[in-house]
């Protein structure tokens, strides 16, 4: 099946599709905070690509890289990127980047025996990567599947995973308001039911699963709000199983309530059935605005998930057969 980047972009009061790297496989994607236009984004197999103009014209980078699968991307509030790869590396660029140099030594931790990716048994990956809001030489490193490892001198020393923490995590977020505290997707919940959200407020050092209303557990997303570091979207499956039986698949997204627990907010997206887990954005400029990208179409809210909105844009047929896996918003 045919697959690419597409950037979805309003012009004219117009929204339009365009398609970029075709026949790649793209896994990741981050824009610089302060320079847009450009945009890096990684692929399954061929190697970790920038654009300077928005997605114009795209150049291949990273030659020291070694590893053609790139599978994480994060840019640090230095300006500093870091690159994830398979099997699980780091690699960080401080020039844009130009150049690119390996923080070695977190496969030589004690639990990197234990790391596995289910689909490739014999490998693993860095499914994410989330430099610390407030410290830029502090970033925590999700493993697929295995552990949640952490630095805090710019990836120079490595710290394993501690016992309670989750081991699948597919998407990790911080917030400058609430330093400490790690917000995780995980799909530890498909075995350990109500372990699918989990969240630590000391660094990771502890952690707890406060799942209630959260129905399905598989989760694969979550956004939390500009201002309010207490409001959370989360997006979620049934089993890893069904992640690409169409016909099996049933997904959601939630939102936290002020009790910590969580709602349903699906108003104006499409049925659960035959959804892909969206992937959510959450706005860097608008309190309460949040993007969401799914195999159905592209979707918006305004109002903390009250409502959504689809985006108003013709979504090809073969996009309803596709996963899509990363998504970023400039605004």
């Amino acid at each position: 099946m045919e697959s690419c980047a597409i950037k979805i972009s309003e012009r004219n009061g117009r929204w339009q599709i365009e398609r970029h790297l075709e026949d790649t496989l793209p896994l990741c994607i981050v824009s610089k905070p302060k320079d847009p236009l450009t945009v890096y984004v990684g692929t399954l197999d061929d190697g970790l690509f920038r654009s300077t103009d928005g997605g114009a014209s795209w150049e291949a980078v990273g030659g020291e890289i070694d590893s053609s699968r790139i599978t994480a991307l994060a840019i640090d509030r230095d300006g500093r990127i870091w690159v994830g790869t398979e099997p699980s590396s780091i690699y960080r660029s401080d020039d844009d980047g130009e150049t690119w140099t390996e923080k070695s030594g977190i496969s030589e931790l004690p639990s990197a025996a234990e790391w596995s990716y289910p689909p490739r048994p014999e490998t693993h990956n860095v499914r994410w990567i989330e430099p610390d809001p407030t410290d830029s030489d502090r970033a925590s490193i999700c493993i697929e599947q295995g552990a949640l490892v952490q630095t805090t001198d710019g990836g120079e020393t490595w710290i394993d995973r501690v016992p309670e923490a989750p081991r699948d995590v597919h998407q990790l977020r911080m917030h400058s308001a609430a330093p400490g505290r790690l917000y995780a997707a995980t799909g530890d919940g498909a075995e350990r039911p109500g372990k699918g959200y989990a969240e630590s407020h000391d660094h990771g050092e502890t952690w707890n699963y406060p799942n209630e209303g959260m129905e399905k557990q598989y989760l694969t997303s979550v956004a939390v709000d500009v201002k309010d570091p207490d409001w959370v979207i989360a997006s979620a499956s049934t089993t890893p199983k069904h992640i690409d039986d169409f016909d099996a698949l049933s997904s959601a997204v939630y939102r936290r309530r002020t009790d910590g627990s969580w709602e349903k907010c699906m108003l104006g997206m499409p049925d659960e059935v035959g959804l892909t887990p969206p992937t959510v954005v959450a706005s860097e400029q608008v309190s309460g605005r949040f993007t969401a990208i799914a195999n159905q179409g592209l979707f918006r809210t305004d109002d903390y998930g009250n409502s959504w909105e689809e985006i108003a844009v013709k979504w090809p047929d073969e996009f309803t057969e596709q996963h899509p896996r990363a998504c970023t918003v400039i605004e």
